[in-house]
């Protein structure tokens, strides 16, 4: 089962799972009417949407546990995608279970069947916390469908994306609310299901808040200043970062640092542009006061880096994030790069030289639009040589493209293999599909997605 359908079927089960332990079901066999169907169904669909919303929040968080278990955060992320608009249908579907009965009543298609719930036996103030509930939830529905609708659509400049973006957590908050009071009109706080449901929005609450004071990733937060840059062929820049002392770092000697694996990525933040930007980090891991970054010029932002940044700026850093760490317990790796696809290589190759060279067999497979004597960087197949890697390079514009069979025929058998990828999400797929044909385990392919949308 892929890891995005177990975390959300994991999610509606839970949500199944204190539907059953509430009073809807009794409620249902003791009046098996339409308008009591109607009534159990807005239930379930309201408390399936919660329970994927809390799922949503605690991954907005970036723990590091939740992103181990869902293979990094760039998997995570696939997961919160889905998570949001499974979570859309469903209050679509809660909303028109509430709706569309009152206004077949109100055109004359079904009879009214009057009051279904007797007020008598609930207090003023269950009966201010229900309305005020439904009443801010309403309002909030609208807002959640346009912002749905901005986070999917690609055609939205990604600024604006992160920017109404941060607005979820307030909605939340609201929804949470509706959740905690709705519960007042059935009496669930007689059963189990009203507090595992408090119990499941308190841990969307705490996460939502989190996101409200901009808290995110905190615990991962450093700043550290530009030492060098690098303007090299092919539109690659080079930064290397160095982590800033602070006044109580200066005065006990150790600066700020981040611990972290060949082949993980970090959060920059620049002094020039308030959004944080994924990069991979291209250095071995071995000096955790220093980060090594090699950038390519893909889109607007990357390409004026060049002329926005200068020594001496400060940079801030969140990381490191990832599970692209080389960590297999086969036999032989291959690893696949595309392009810029090469850094989180590089950044394993500094590490092989620095540590006596691989225990294993790695064949490297390097795509570009160039030929070798100008590939980035110059001293790469050099790297290769002393790391015990066999590299292999092939250029595009002479029609030399990487197929799974020529992968095979190199290694023999995929058997004991695992593959690492970075490149193109179009190569990647092309990879896959020929690994189909011979039976490869998928679980052994591994990649970074970096579209975080």
């Amino acid at each position: 089962m892929k890891t995005t359908t177990k975390w959300i079927f994991g999610a509606l089960g839970t949500a199944c799972l204190i539907f059953a332990l509430s009073p809807g079901p009794e409620h249902l066999i003791a009046n098996p009417t339409r308008w009591e169907v109607r009534e159990q169904f807005v239930y379930l669909t309201g408390l399936s949407t919660m329970s994927l919303m809390v799922l949503s929040m605690v991954i907005s968080v970036r723990l590091p546990l939740i992103n181990h278990w869902m293979r990094g955060l760039d998997k995570a992320y696939i997961v919160h995608k889905w998570t949001g608009i499974v979570s859309t249908i469903l209050v679509v579907l809660h909303w028109l279970a509430e709706k569309a009965p009152k206004w077949l009543v109100e055109w004359g298609v079904i009879p009214n069947p009057g009051e279904l719930t007797d007020g008598s036996g609930f207090s003023d103030l269950e009966i201010d916390l229900f309305q005020s509930g439904v009443f801010l939830v309403e309002w909030v529905f609208y807002g959640l469908i346009i912002l749905v609708i901005i986070a999917l659509s690609t055609k939205i400049p990604y600024h604006i994306f992160r920017k109404s973006h941060k607005l979820f957590p307030g909605i939340f908050l609201i929804a949470a609310y509706h959740g905690a009071t709705a519960q007042l009109k059935e009496r669930w706080l007689t059963t189990p299901a009203g507090y595992l449901l408090l119990i499941l929005l308190a841990v969307g609450v705490i996460a939502a808040l989190i996101g409200l004071f901009q808290q995110i990733g905190a615990s991962r937060k450093v700043t550290a200043v530009i030492q060098q840059i690098e303007q090299h062929d092919h539109g690659i820049l080079g930064i290397r970062l160095t982590m800033q002392q602070t006044f109580a770092s200066a005065t006990t000697g150790r600066g700020q640092s981040i611990i972290y694996q060949p082949g993980q990525y970090a959060f920059l933040t620049f002094s020039h542009d308030s959004e944080p930007h994924p990069f991979t980090i291209a250095s071995s891991g071995d000096d955790p006061n220093q980060l090594s970054f090699a950038i390519k010029e893909l889109g607007s932002f990357t390409t004026n880096l060049a002329h926005r940044l200068q020594i001496g700026q400060p940079v801030n850093v969140e990381g490191p994030y990832g599970e692209f760490t080389f960590d297999s317990p086969g036999k032989r790796q291959v690893w696949v790069a595309g392009g810029i696809g090469i850094t989180p290589f590089l950044a394993r190759l500094d590490y092989l030289v620095r540590h006596g060279g691989t225990s294993q067999s790695i064949d490297f497979w390097y795509s570009t639009r160039s030929d070798q004597d100008t590939l980035f960087p110059a001293s790469l197949a050099p790297l290769c040589q002393r790391s015990g890697v066999n590299f292999y390079h092939l250029n595009s514009t002479k029609n030399e493209y990487l197929t799974v069979d020529l992968i095979q025929s190199v290694v023999g058998s995929f058997e004991d293999v695992s593959i690492w990828f970075c490149g193109p999400p179009a190569f990647a797929q092309c990879l896959l599909k020929g690994l189909d044909a011979y039976g490869f385990d998928k679980r052994r392919f591994h990649y970074d997605d970096f579209s975080m949308r």
